[in-house]
């Protein structure tokens, strides 16, 4: 099922909470069989940066809003050439709507003048990243904030401009 990219926008400063909301479900969610409970716990509990707002409108984050709820999202750093991140509402997990998302941060990344995109996903995620087309690379630790040090995989995608 292909979904409408017309339910994607830009994120606003109102959309905020509810961005932290569906980061932390699919934290709890997606990222439980992955990771020992403790981290996912620190991790998933670490409170908002005070900036976050204003990161997300800086750098053009996106949404995914159906019937006026926000159902996804996910930005890009232009400037690092990297998708930060995508995240989905897990009770709309399998619908299409990190791809929807993933494909128009790609496009926007293109519009950037970007030619290849780079990311740090979680362990979960790589299945997701590989069926998009990126390329994994050998595992890392990441140092949360929070102090908690998780497994990521870096993984890069040359983009072709249309």
């Amino acid at each position: 099922m292909e979904l409408d990219t017309d339910f994607i926008r830009l994120a606003t400063h109102q959309d905020v909470d509810r961005i932290w909301a569906i980061r932390t479900q699919a934290i709890l969610t997606s990222c439980a069989e992955f990771y020992a409970a403790q981290k996912v716990a620190v991790w998933a509990d670490s409170p908002m940066p005070t900036d976050f707002a204003d990161i997300l409108v800086t750098l053009k984050a996106i949404v995914y809003e159906e019937k006026g709820q926000v159902l996804g999202f996910g930005f890009i750093d232009s400037d690092k050439q990297s998708l930060e991140s995508v995240f989905v509402d897990p009770s709309h997990h399998g619908k299409g709507i990190g791809k929807a998302l993933a494909l128009a941060l790609q496009q926007q990344a293109i519009n950037a003048g970007i030619t290849r995109l780079s990311l740090s996903a979680s362990l979960n995620a790589v299945p997701f990243y590989k069926r998009l087309g990126f390329i994994e690379q050998a595992s890392h630790f990441w140092q949360h904030p929070s102090g908690v040090k998780l497994e990521c995989v870096p993984m890069t995608k040359a983009l072709l401009s249309c």
